[in-house]
């Protein structure tokens, strides 16, 4: 498949034949890339380097980056002070040692305990799928029963992919069961499975679900002896110093973080109560790049950034200028859209889905990158003058969209309304949300 044949899907208007875009693309589509989820699921270019908001493609051409590299770096790509500490522990260590213990190791597990309110122990590994992947196998062993009731994804692996047929993933896990964020499904399945419960297993969707919602999971997982389990993998300290689950009064057993623990570099944990991490010593989940320092000298550079409340607030401040300059527009044309919620991971919901494909193809070509139908994850090096530019590149796409009749027959009241269509269709797609618990839990934005 070459990088012309992909333009159809993956790139709506594809540069001009023979750009080193287009070479860059074929050499990628011939030996490693995929057309699926590696262009069509993000975005059509080869990417050239990164640094703080922005990004550079093949071609040197610049955007302001919206997703924070996927999650993995809140405080901009490159952020200095964490490139500085990986490059002389490199120098200093050599990298990695034969063992697994490592005063670096220590140190951060230290902060983390000191940070995060449920920890007590904590055990690190490379990915957030590991981690979700070790997470389960702990609570498996601690309680020495096999069900895991599910909701959200924890990551690629195939015991947690029940709730996504179209991924056909054969021999699927049958112990390992999705309750689709309802709660009277779950209390069904937690009486159906009764004794044989190992944990219950969520990921928190803030931009539908209250913090209720999640009390009321961890309530019934308790009262049915399961253990708790709370994928914080993209919220992290993006949400708040202590993660999600210490605002908000709850008290999971076991928690998963990776992105911006050590801000790029691939570094995740499991964190938790230390009588269910104490089942860790009876199982093995081990990697040999545990061995690797220079992942905890950058989660030592990068927590004490992170855990800064100036810094989380300017991530906030960042996030929220652009949800109300993006609202602000969608009011000012009339179009029937809504970004919300949580201004470190939001999402942004059209009524009508080839317009919003439209409008996210018109930010790329105007040189900001964003998914549409993604998480919309702002970084602290994204300045007032980037948000600026991308409000005035949303402007340009919907008054071009105006002049064509793109915005035609638009209903903007439907965004107010609690069964709002287009809200419950992004709950199924996006997190596999059953219908009557998007349309019970979801809050419209208060009318203008």
């Amino acid at each position: 498949m070459s990088a012309a044949s992909v333009a159809s899907t993956a790139r709506p208007v594809p540069s001009a034949a023979g750009t080193e875009r287009d070479r860059a693309l074929d050499r990628a589509l011939a030996v490693t890339s995929s057309p699926r989820w590696d262009l069509n699921k993000r975005f059509p270019l080869v990417v050239d380097r990164a640094h703080g908001a922005y990004v550079w493609d093949a071609d040197g051409t610049r955007y302001t980056d919206l997703t924070s590299c996927s999650g993995a770096a809140p405080l901009g790509a490159g952020r200095p002070e964490v490139v500085r500490a990986m490059v002389a522990e490199l120098e200093r260590s050599g990298g990695i040692a034969p063992g697994t213990v490592s005063q670096a190791r220590t140190e951060v597990a230290e902060l983390l305990v000191a940070a995060v309110p449920c920890a007590e122990r904590v055990v690190f590994l490379r990915t957030g799928s590991c981690a979700t992947t070790a997470a389960a196998r702990a609570a498996r062993v601690s309680t020495g029963r096999p069900v895991l009731l599910t909701s959200g994804y924890h990551g690629w692996h195939d015991w947690q992919l029940q709730y996504k047929p179209d991924m056909h993933v054969a021999g699927r896990d049958p112990a390992t069961i999705d309750f689709g964020y309802d709660l009277d499904v779950l209390a069904d399945l937690l009486r159906e499975h009764r004794g044989a419960v190992a944990g219950v297993f969520l990921t928190p969707e803030v931009n539908f679900f209250p913090p209720a919602f999640a009390r009321a999971v961890q309530d019934l997982a308790h009262e049915n002896g399961a253990l708790f389990l709370l994928d914080e993998i993209i919220l992290s300290l993006r949400y708040a110093a202590g993660g999600y689950h210490g605002p908000h009064a709850l008290a999971p057993d076991l928690v998963t973080m990776s992105k911006g623990i050590a801000n790029g570099t691939a570094l995740s944990a499991v964190l938790g109560r230390a009588e269910v991490m104490e089942a860790l010593e009876h199982t093995y989940v081990g990697n040999t790049y545990q061995r690797e320092t220079t992942p905890f000298a950058a989660a030592l550079a990068s927590l004490p950034i992170m855990t800064d409340p100036p810094v989380l607030e300017r991530v906030h401040a960042v996030g929220c200028a652009v949800m109300d300059g993006l609202n602000g527009l969608f009011r000012e044309f009339g179009v029937a859209a809504v970004a919300l919620r949580h201004p470190a991971v939001f999402h942004v919901v059209f009524d009508d889905l080839n317009l919003g494909s439209r409008f996210y193809t018109d930010l790329r070509r105007a040189g900001h990158l964003a998914e549409f139908g993604g998480t919309h994850m702002v970084s602290h090096a994204m300045s007032d003058d980037d948000v600026a530019d991308l409000l005035l590149a949303a402007r340009g796409a919907l008054e071009r969209e105006a002049a064509t009749g793109g915005l035609d027959h638009q209903d903007r009241a439907a965004v107010h309304r609690p069964r709002w269509e287009p809200a419950v269709g992004f709950g199924q797609r996006a997190f596999g949300a059953m219908r009557r618990t998007v349309e019970r839990w979801w809050e419209p934005p208060a009318p203008d």
